[in-house]
């Protein structure tokens, strides 16, 4: 495992560089007619990025609940989060434009960062001013039909297991109360890479359960209450793809 790592790592880097190459020269070109059309070009690259680091790895997918994903759809996609590898999988799961909600920290990595600024990704900064800047973002990404990604638990669970969501979903979910709320549980990226590691273990395959799109607003209750909702059925729909994989 370690010596595939190293070799991963070390094609991954000349990897991110070529894919470097290819994007951020035509950038301006494309810029100069459209800022959407630049974003959207950008984006499509980091996609491809997304999809090559995967097919390094010699992972492969497994899809449930299609019937519950409409590509032509805006959506706020609200995945859970086991590995680095959670990001890589939403590159090849999630159709048409969206848009990551990440922590500004990941917008100071050399080239990564950068990209995610062209492609109109959206940094949320710590501090009231800050927090309402990112709101901001967002809706006016989900307005103009860019789904957002936006990881509910805040950070990569440790274990594997779903963590409780953090209260921010609930303000954009609020601001933006029309666009529904897609819950998607990601099985297996920890297999691949665990939180806090760099062992990679290729060969492995990921299931993927879009479950039943919903609306805060109709959930009964106070903002526990909705919270408690998708932490519940996140939750349920986990387990039962842990406990059925397992078995196999």
């Amino acid at each position: 495992m370690i010596l595939f790592s190293f070799i991963y790592f070390l094609l991954a880097i000349i990897y991110t560089f070529i894919c470097f190459i290819l994007a951020y020269p035509v950038y301006p070109f494309i810029r100069i007619f459209s800022k959407r059309a630049a974003s959207n070009y950008i984006h499509s690259m980091a996609k491809f990025w997304g999809r090559g680091l995967m097919k390094m790895a010699f992972i492969s997918f497994n899809i449930e609940g299609k019937e519950n994903y409409d590509p032509k759809k805006t959506y706020l996609l609200t995945p859970n989060h086991q590995s680095a590898f959670d990001i890589f999988a939403c590159f090849s799961i999630f159709k048409k434009s969206f848009a990551f909600v990440s922590k500004d920290t990941y917008g100071k990595v050399p080239l990564i960062g950068f990209g995610m600024s062209l492609a109109n990704y959206i940094f949320v900064k710590r501090g009231t001013v800050g927090a309402v800047k990112s709101i901001d973002d967002m809706e006016n990404r989900l307005r103009n039909n860019i789904s957002i990604v936006i990881y509910p638990e805040g950070t990569r669970s440790d274990t594997g297991e779903i963590k409780r969501p953090k209260r921010g979903i609930l303000k954009i979910a609020e601001r933006c109360s029309d666009i529904p709320v897609l819950p998607v549980v990601i099985y297996g990226t920890r297999d691949i890479m665990k939180a806090r590691t760099i062992t990679i273990r290729p060969f492995k395959k990921i299931t993927v359960k879009f479950l039943e799109p919903f609306y805060f607003h109709d959930i009964e209750g106070d903002d526990n209450a909705k919270l408690d909702y998708w932490y519940s059925i996140m939750t349920k729909n986990y387990t039962e793809l842990k406990d059925k994989l397992i078995k196999r």
